[in-house]
């Protein structure tokens, strides 16, 4: 298991080496295209596109470092009231389903790649292949599903609740208080 988090935390290095870029290469090509246009009358050639895949990038592979930090959208209203054994129960369940759904997704977006490839798509300005953009952005979905897989193991292993893999569920104090129940 110790092998699989280490792989992990490699993913996860990937994953902030990824996002950086894009978000770096997205800011200077579009602050270019816009400098451009205004004092050359003439932007930065395929600035859209650029940007476009930049945003691929950090969605998909965003999607993946948000389940690893815990920080993806979580719905903790009726979360917070359960008693802890609802929660690990719940927490559980919401790894193993989203995970299943995520491996389909990727499932499907493999599939997606080899009929791209044998259709020969281009992009428009920059020819990229087409099958080599979705082809990268299966491998975020890829992570995602490895994330939500881990984290179940990581539910199912430990007493504590995780909504992600890095982070510990902690209890809304103001509704413990209330309920007068300890987490």
């Amino acid at each position: 298991m110790n092998v699989l988090y280490k792989a992990n935390k490699v993913i996860l290095r990937i994953e902030e080496v990824i996002i950086a870029a894009a978000i770096i290469i997205m800011a200077l090509t579009l602050i270019a295209n816009v400098l451009g246009r205004l004092f050359f009358n003439k932007g930065v050639y395929a600035a859209e596109e650029i940007g476009q895949y930049c945003i691929y990038a950090v969605t998909f592979y965003g999607l993946s470092y948000a389940v690893t930090k815990g920080q993806h959208i979580h719905m903790l209203g009726l979360f917070d009231i359960f008693p802890n054994k609802v929660r690990k129960i719940d927490a559980i369940l919401i790894s193993l389903v989203t995970g299943a759904t995520m491996g389909v997704l990727t499932y499907i977006a493999f599939a997606y790649v080899s009929s791209l490839q044998t259709l020969g798509k281009v992009s428009v300005n920059l020819h990229v292949p087409a099958y080599l953009v979705v082809l990268f952005l299966s491998f975020g979905l890829m992570f995602t599903t490895i994330q939500y897989i881990l984290l179940f193991i990581k539910n199912l292993t430990d007493k504590k609740v995780y909504l992600g893999l890095d982070s510990e569920y902690v209890p809304d104090l103001k509704l413990e208080k209330k309920k007068g129940v300890k987490a």
